[in-house]
């Protein structure tokens, strides 16, 4: 016979173990619920207290260097410690600071109807090894007891793939769309910007599935839609750029970017309109039309997939940007070492072919260096468009390629985002198919969108951090306020237990500074250093006049109040800091 289901009269039971509120139903004791309460009044650890929270804040001393870098103030402000080159763990606060941009992500997903899934770390190579990606040298590899092969996952294209291949046979079954938030591995050789760039660390990856382009088009907007959705909600300025689709591969990405003076990458914008592109991939125009010299032309040699040979006519001392070559013939051979001497060993070099590119800034009478073989006039196709890297340091008043005078400046800037239209790169290989309305058998069309969830942490740091210390969007901030106390005065932490639950009960994300191991002074400092965005200061004025000071941790705005008006003057710097968008510091 079914046991009835205990019906208590505190609601509280019902997140208990049932084996716990039976007992008490037959002891007589108090709701269990009601007993840990108390507890925890007793204990002091009913309200959020810095005095019960692991924080070695200010355990590790400041470097000598002029400038210490967003993870070096991390790990002295107690929120990560570093395990060993490129590792690093997260404590409490950290954690902290990680969950709530999984959530922001977790909202932003089921926005556009993605459902989470948790992939393994140790994949097998067999998959790999169809796409042609287990020789990749950055891979961590292992075996185990049975000298059977594994790898750390680095990213999860191959896993994801597999199973889809393995589930979705119709049409009628797509489009998919799933994500996980989890640990990577890459074996950096020389990981170096501390979070930015480590051997493990945390992202986000959506995989999508579809039936046709078209659909995996309107899917790529959703995901842009919903990126735009995740960093907007963080509060930090972003770029969104056009970029190479890099050792992912597919046909069309784009990168997210914050500006920041650590950065690796380097960012092209336009001062005029919304252009951006990574360095990799943007192009320019020179001041004027064709302003180079046409006695000085310098030529480089390139190779397609048919043998046809690329001559290449730009200005000296400017590289060939072989991205934009690629962009305009898809099946041009990057790297090749002699494409001359390709060309040479293919047979008649009466017979060949050649396409003939001129880069915007050579002018059309230049005096053009000799051909290197003897090519048929009808077998010649001419180009003409922006081919060199774009480099505004050293060749500065470039023309945007978007827009009408508009100038490229470039910035150092950290990826934290990145969107891949992949195509059939791996569904092809993993045998992803579906039967379409007419009966016959299609490959899926997929993409794959991932978002540095560990790097955005070190990131978004670097790019709000002052000179006090880290100064938190109200987004990530691990608590929204913190209420600094005055040591060993019974009164004022009677007034700062109050003050806690007013807040509290206002919606506001409260944590009382109530060390008595260390003095006032010390507390106001590590409160700007910590970089919650405001601060409720409880001193020897409180004791005199009743007032306490709220204050911006960002603006260092001070306004004094009582305790019953602190809630309203919280809730509006709050709202100021939601509404605003923290922009890069100029150095």
């Amino acid at each position: 016979m079914a046991m009835k289901r205990f019906q208590s009269s505190c609601t509280a039971c019902w997140h208990l173990p049932r084996r716990a509120v039976l007992k008490s139903m037959r002891t007589g004791d108090a709701c269990p619920r009601i007993e840990l309460r108390s507890l925890t009044k007793a204990s002091g650890v009913a309200h959020n207290r810095l005095s019960k929270l692991y924080l070695p804040s200010g355990t590790v001393s400041a470097r000598g260097e002029s400038k210490e870098s967003s993870t070096d103030v991390l790990i002295r402000a107690g929120y990560i410690r570093k395990s060993s080159a490129g590792i690093y763990s997260l404590l409490p606060l950290g954690t902290i600071i990680q969950r709530k941009l999984m959530a922001i992500i977790h909202r932003s997903m089921s926005m556009i109807g993605a459902s989470e899934v948790s992939l393994p770390a140790l994949l097998t190579p067999t998959a790999w090894q169809a796409t042609g990606r287990w020789a990749n040298t950055e891979i961590y590899k292992l075996k185990d007891a049975s000298e059977s092969e594994f790898m750390l996952a680095p990213t999860h294209e191959e896993e994801i793939t597999t199973i889809v291949a393995d589930e979705v046979s119709s049409y009628r079954q797509l489009p998919v769309r799933l994500y996980q938030i989890g640990k990577k591995y890459r074996d950096e050789l020389r990981p170096r910007a501390g979070m930015m760039r480590g051997r493990e660390f945390m992202m986000m990856d959506l995989y999508t599935f579809d039936t046709t382009v078209e659909n995996a088009m309107a899917t790529y907007e959703d995901a842009r839609g919903a990126y735009d959705f995740i960093f907007k909600s963080i509060g930090v300025e972003y770029a969104v750029s056009e970029a190479d689709s890099g050792s992912i591969g597919g046909d069309l990405s784009h990168e997210y970017h914050y500006i920041s003076s650590a950065g690796e990458d380097k960012l092209i914008k336009c001062d005029s309109c919304d252009y951006a592109a990574n360095v990799e991939v943007a192009a320019s125009f020179p001041p004027e039309e064709h302003a180079g010299n046409p006695f000085e032309v310098a030529v480089t040699y390139g190779l397609l997939d048919d043998g046809t040979l690329l001559v290449i006519y730009h200005p000296p001392g400017r590289k060939v940007n072989e991205n934009l070559i690629k962009r305009e013939l898809p099946t041009y051979q990057m790297g090749e070492e002699d494409p001359v001497g390709s060309v040479v060993a293919n047979g008649d070099m009466m017979l060949q072919k050649m396409i003939r590119i001129y880069d915007e800034r050579v002018p059309e009478n230049s005096s053009l260096p000799d051909l290197p073989i003897q090519v048929n006039i009808g077998n010649i196709t001419t180009l003409r468009f922006p081919c060199v890297e774009v480099d505004p340091e050293n060749f500065p008043n470039e023309q945007c390629p978007s827009c009408e005078g508009g100038v490229l400046t470039a910035s150092k800037a950290v990826e934290v985002g990145h969107t891949f239209y992949l195509g059939t790169k791996y569904s092809k290989p993993l045998k992803a198919t579906y039967q379409s309305k007419d009966g016959t058998q299609q490959i899926i069309e997929m993409g794959c969108y991932g978002i540095g969830v560990s790097r955005l942490i070190d990131v978004i740091a670097d790019v709000t951090r002052d000179e006090h210390g880290l100064c938190w969007p109200v987004s990530v901030a691990p608590f929204e306020v913190v209420i600094v106390t005055k040591p060993k005065s019974e009164e004022i932490s009677d007034a700062a237990t109050t003050l806690y639950q007013h807040l509290t009960d206002a919606g506001c994300e409260a944590i009382i500074d109530d060390r008595e191991d260390k003095s006032f002074g010390w507390k106001l400092s590590d409160a700007r250093f910590l970089g919650f965005p405001a601060n409720v200061i409880i001193g020897n004025k409180f004791l005199k006049t009743g007032l306490v000071d709220v204050e911006s941790r960002r603006t260092a705005e001070k306004v004094e109040c009582k305790i019953d008006e602190v809630p309203e003057r919280i809730s509006s710097l709050l709202t100021a800091e939601r509404n605003l968008v923290r922009s890069a510091r100029v150095e």
